[in-house]
């Protein structure tokens, strides 16, 4: 089945776009790369809906996506860029923004249960980290995510650098995205 959400869209034509510029060297994979169920209907939402106030959710995926200047990033399904923080750790996976960080920078949490479609993304590489607000907090190569409030999902770099230099748009293995 194709996608129909317009994030999705945009994100099946970039894996279509970085396949067609693989090396020679590197051949196609015969079978789709496996996916996780998408969550629920009742556990799908917007930006906001779902976990705390000034949270992000991340019910209906995780997905890789060229950028252009950042390279290749990981996004949620609306487009919103994915960030780390050098504040965090990937092991163990913890998270040092709460309190007022969190409405700079919203935790992507997702409901119980739920699982994020992934398009580009390892399955392997995605976790959860219990909040201590009670949300599970999605990981990257055990990294917490984070999207910026004033991204509009346009891929735009709302973030990159962050105020204090330690917030980075993270690509779909963990690792910061060039500046």
């Amino acid at each position: 089945m194709l996608p129909t959400h317009p994030a999705r869209l945009l994100a099946a034509a970039a894996l279509l776009a970085l396949a067609a510029c693989a090396a020679p060297t590197e051949s196609a994979p015969t079978e789709p790369a496996p996916t996780a169920s998408p969550a629920p209907a009742a556990a799908q939402g917007g930006a906001h809906s779902g976990g705390h106030a000034g949270h992000s959710t991340a019910d209906a995926g995780l997905y890789a996506v060229q950028s252009g200047p950042l390279g290749v990033v990981a996004t949620d399904s609306e487009g919103h860029l994915l960030y780390r923080s050098d504040a965090d750790s990937a092991a163990p996976s913890t998270s040092a923004c709460t309190g007022a960080c969190t409405q700079t920078w919203l935790p992507l949490t997702v409901a119980d249960g739920a699982e994020p479609e992934l398009l580009g993304v390892g399955e392997a590489l995605v976790g959860r980290l219990d909040r201590a607000d009670g949300d599970d907090q999605l990981t990257l190569a055990g990294w917490p995510l984070y999207r910026h409030r004033d991204d509009t999902g346009g891929l735009a770099d709302a973030g990159q650098n962050g105020a204090d230099g330690s917030w980075f748009a993270i690509t779909p293995t963990g690792e910061k995205a060039a500046a």
